[in-house]
């Protein structure tokens, strides 16, 4: 009796998939960073939780609207750098930055944008996480201004010290 070779395919099984799915979602849900996802024209796809806290817009505010809102007047042309880069499959990497709030106000973000792809490999957006720097730039002023007041001390301490030598 000849015995046929036959190939045995697994496909994934929906529950796995779905399950696998939700825990991705509950990942970027429950992120301290807000996490982004757009187009390749710059229209917001997503808009976590996180980001709702950072930037004070609401999903519903942003999902398919462009993401120029909350990029100042004078950095709008980052976002066509960074699109440019993404459409070439390239990652940007710990971009420093500003971004403004809905109240007007500005934030101090690291950014790093990743080129999202479909099945067969082509770029069809780009996903975005943005970290608050806003907290350790402060510290690294405070730390700068320690420095030079510690200078001027020391400088005003030896012109005392050869004044009563």
């Amino acid at each position: 009796m000849p015995t046929s070779a036959t190939s045995v395919q697994t496909v994934p099984d929906t529950t796995q998939v779905e399950t696998e799915r939700a825990h991705l979602a509950a990942i970027v849900e429950s992120s301290d960073d807000a996490i982004v996802s757009k187009t390749l024209d710059g229209i917001v796809k997503s808009w976590n939780t996180a980001a709702e806290r950072l930037f004070g817009f609401t999903a519903a505010e942003m999902i398919g609207h462009p993401i120029n809102r909350i990029i100042p007047a004078e950095l709008q042309h980052e976002e066509a750098h960074i699109l440019a880069r993404i459409r070439q499959g390239e990652r940007v990497e710990r971009l420093e930055t500003e971004r403004i709030r809905k109240d007007g106000g500005r934030v101090h973000v690291s950014l790093i944008i990743s080129p999202i792809r479909d099945r067969t490999g082509k770029v069809i957006g780009a996903s975005k996480i943005a970290h608050d720097i806003s907290r350790r730039l402060e510290l690294d002023q405070a730390l700068r201004d320690e420095a030079r007041a510690l200078e001027t001390l020391n400088r005003v301490g030896r012109v005392v010290a050869a004044q009563l030598e």
